[in-house]
């Protein structure tokens, strides 16, 4: 008899299930380990010290069943200025949406294209990589994600400056309360320069599970900006795994807004293997009602002079939830490291609450490592300053949460794309 709880027992049966659309040996053994390991243990809980502030108990009313594509109106995905030109793709459920992507021309050395399609049109250059980044030990959301692999977006850039940014529109239909697992690949080499503006959204209401995995390799000089936005449904759950690697000299820099949804885990692992690799890892969190917001990151330095530096700011309103998890371990012999981190969070109601681990493990000793972690209310003194040159309260507290969570957009996003999450925050704050 199964040990697993009905869902995670779900999750099995229903891959079982499933008529993969593309089939080969390596990635039928790809999705059988992932099923195996998933198979175990089943969804994490917070008996596990890196779940103790997340319970998945959620997906119990979630169908482990896929659904296949629906009808979308493209108005609904409008998020860009109509003047910032992009290579797009749109994935509805999980699944490729040719007819409402526009790829475009793209320069030598760059393929962007949906994983279905790549699995079908180029098998040796996908098995080159997928599942070799993606280590799903000791993570079995992950390991969910690989027994389903099936579609996704792959990016793989190789000696060329993509000067147009890549944007990727990730739709769930709450209506379904169904699962999908989008398994995402992106690699950058030889001195590339690659933007992704991604975005999830739940349209309709009703629950759904939206199981995301990325594998990044950025190498030899490259780098990768990677900026997401969350905006779920109001009962749609959004799991992430991202696990990349450096190379030498290069930079992978993160930015995420975490802005609804009932639940959303956004897990980042980032390995900085050769000397000169650098990430900066951002993120924005806003939350009201019972929303929960956890953000999970871990930053390996494994050799000598790497560098990283991560930000964190979040405001939490209602009974909402906040969480952060941020380690930075620098490994034996990986003199010369350089790695930040900070935390901060603004609650705005007396319900709301952050639960915070920041970590620093460090085996070496020549190294400049920091973190730190506040919570608070916002500043009275500076609301009443506001306040007494004529600022009514509402516009104020308005201001001083907006410029506080702005900073962290400043700081990890390029100048050419801030105003999209600075008017995402601004309608947060105008719609509480």
């Amino acid at each position: 008899m199964s040990n697993l709880s009905p869902i995670s027992q779900a999750f099995v049966d229903q891959q079982g299930a499933v008529a993969f659309s593309a089939s080969a040996p390596w990635l039928d053994q790809l999705r059988k380990a992932g099923l195996e390991s998933f198979s175990a243990d089943g969804l994490p809980t917070p008996k596990l010290e890196d779940w103790k502030y997340t319970n998945l108990n959620v997906l119990e009313k979630i169908d482990a069943g896929q659904r296949g594509d629906a009808a979308i109106d493209s108005t609904q995905l409008t998020w860009l200025p109509t003047e910032l030109a992009t290579h797009k793709l749109v994935f509805v459920n999980g699944r490729f949406q040719s007819e409402l992507s526009a790829i475009g021309d793209l320069p030598k050395g760059v393929k962007v294209l949906a994983l279905s399609e790549a699995l079908a049109s180029e098998p040796g250059l996908v098995e080159e990589h997928l599942g070799q980044i993606g280590g799903f030990e000791k993570a079995p959301v992950l390991a969910l994600n690989t027994a389903f692999i099936e579609d996704g977006y792959v990016v793989m850039v190789d000696k060329a400056e993509l000067a147009t940014p890549i944007e990727i529109v990730f739709v769930s239909q709450a209506k379904n309360e169904a699962a999908h697992h989008p398994r995402n690949l992106i690699v950058a080499k030889n001195n590339a320069r690659v933007t992704i503006l991604e975005r999830h959204i739940g349209i309709g209401e009703g629950g759904y599970l939206a199981n995301s995995a990325f594998e990044v390799l950025v190498e030899d000089g490259a780098h990768v900006q990677h900026y997401r936005l969350l905006e779920d449904s109001a009962d749609g759950i959004n799991l992430s795994s991202v696990k990349a690697k450096l190379g030498k000299d290069a930079t992978y820099d993160s930015f995420v807004l975490s802005m609804s949804g009932q639940l959303s885990r956004n897990e980042i692992h980032v390995s900085c293997e050769a000397g000169g690799a650098h990430t900066n890892l951002n993120g924005v969190y806003v939350g009201r009602g019972d929303q929960h917001i956890d953000n999970t990151t871990l930053i390996d330095h494994v050799v000598p002079n790497t560098s990283s530096k991560e930000t964190y700011k979040g405001a939490l309103d209602g009974k909402s939830r906040g969480v952060f998890q941020g380690a930075i371990i620098v490994a034996d012999g990986a003199d010369g490291t350089d790695g930040r981190m900070s935390n901060k969070t603004l609650l705005l109601s007396d319900d709301a609450e952050i639960d915070a681990k920041p970590q620093l493990e460090i085996y070496a000793d020549d190294v400049q490592c920091a973190h730190g972690f506040t919570a608070g209310e916002l500043d009275e003194n500076s609301l009443f300053y506001l306040r007494s040159r004529g600022i009514p309260e509402a516009i104020a507290r308005s201001m001083l949460v907006e410029g506080f969570l702005d900073e962290v957009v400043e700081e990890g996003v390029a100048e050419d794309y801030q105003d999209i999450f600075k008017t995402r925050i601004a309608d947060w704050m105008n719609s509480g």
